[in-house]
């Protein structure tokens, strides 16, 4: 991975993108980078505490998904949360937006996308997460 520390943040912003699904993983990261986003990739929740912690400096938002074997979404999102308490997380789920809020109580995700991703919404959530930071 070859993040560039010095890239405009306001066109270049890195997006920590985790799905057990490796298909997912290219399709994502491939639309991110065509909207102008710098992506970390993991395949489980293990890898995406271990990517986190790595570049933790350059990630700005996460896409998570919610169901994976082993460390499943939830779990995830609760260690990332440990780790960095204000990290915009995008949970991503087959589930309706309401069955996923369902399972979060006082700490809910950023936003919640459908899968499988839209170009626009994907794009959309990413936006409103980095522009509310700015």
């Amino acid at each position: 991975m070859n993040i560039n520390p010095h890239g405009d943040a306001s066109h270049c912003r890195t997006v920590l993108l985790v799905d057990d699904e490796k298909m997912v993983l290219e399709v994502g990261k491939a639309i991110l980078q065509r909207l102008g986003h710098q992506v970390v990739t993991a395949l489980s929740g293990e890898e995406a505490i271990e990517q986190f912690n790595q570049y933790r400096e350059f990630i700005g938002c996460v896409v998570l998904d919610l169901t994976m074997p082993g460390m499943d979404g939830k779990a995830t999102f609760t260690a990332l949360r440990e780790l960095s308490p204000h990290l915009p997380i995008i949970l991503a789920s087959g589930l309706s937006v309401d069955q996923v809020m369902s399972q979060f109580e006082s700490d809910s995700p950023a936003s919640v996308i459908q899968k499988p991703y839209q170009i626009a919404d994907l794009s959309a959530k990413i936006e409103a997460v980095f522009t509310k930071d700015a």
